[in-house]
């Protein structure tokens, strides 16, 4: 007897086969998706977010020799101790930003720079005070001309393009995961290493001295005026070893002359 195929043989066999094949069956979990790693711009972008809301005051050693204090005070005033920078490296400054403007203060006086939109000028600026001021913001920006590269908590930056006058300089910022700044390093200034564990900020700056009228101190030592050479004084002698000529005596009377 020949067989027919029918709709009905069709589907009972096909049911037949899904059934057999329900023992054998393996379930297999999908991969789960490896996390994505954040790039290190990404990562220091989050860690300055937090810097940039921190107060504090601590102190930093300073490649240049001495420690730098820095006062970021809780209303948003601050103030850097900079350790034998004037005047030839002999007098310690204070560089501070207050409601009053920006001030240099030296010696228990303190100087005006410029008003509290202004700048200070380049004559009068240590520098160290800028990666804390106005680089730390900078960092924020996803198109800064640079690579940045991560190695634990420090970050280097080097160009990544050809850039006549970049925002900040490169070099290095190291800052922990609460945004803490570790230390800093620039060409502009040398390197900066946190000392100990910062501690509790100000309310608010207030400077070290009273407002004077006087001028500023820079970097350079002073210039020492030439000693004034008095015309009556005796000559020097002749650097070269040869004796001055001693001076002609005036001739004596002949015995005829006296006679007459």
């Amino acid at each position: 007897m020949a067989w027919t195929w029918t709709g009905k043989t069709v589907a009972a066999l096909t049911l037949t086969a899904l059934l057999a094949g329900c023992g054998t069956a393996t379930a297999v979990d999908a991969p789960e998706e490896a996390p994505t790693r954040a790039s290190a711009h990404a990562t220091l972008i989050g860690r300055v977010s937090k810097a940039l809301d921190a107060t504090f005051t601590a102190e930093y050693e300073w490649s240049e020799g001495g420690t730098v204090t820095v006062w970021a005070a809780a209303d948003g005033t601050w103030r850097v101790d900079v350790p034998s920078w004037a005047l030839g490296g002999t007098v310690d400054v204070t560089v501070a930003w207050t409601t009053g403007g920006f001030f240099q203060c030296a010696a228990g006086r303190c100087v005006k720079l410029a008003g509290i939109t202004g700048e200070i000028p380049k004559d009068y600026d240590p520098k160290v005070q800028l990666p804390f001021i106005e680089w730390l913001p900078q960092l924020l920006d996803r198109h800064l001309p640079f690579a940045i590269s991560q190695e634990g908590d420090c970050f280097t930056l080097t160009r990544s393009t050809v850039v006549v006058d970049p925002p900040i300089p490169v070099g290095e910022w190291c800052l922990d995961r609460d945004g803490r700044i570790l230390s800093v390093e620039s060409g502009a200034f040398g390197t900066l290493t946190l000392v100990g564990a910062p501690a509790e900020a100000v309310a608010t700056v207030e400077l070290p001295g009273e407002l004077s009228d006087a001028e500023p101190l820079g970097r350079k030592a002073p210039v020492e005026p030439s000693p004034s050479v008095d015309p009556s004084a005796t000559p020097a002698p002749d650097p070269g070893g040869t004796p001055a000529p001693a001076p002609t005596p005036a001739p004596e009377p002949s015995p005829s002359a006296e006679g007459e």
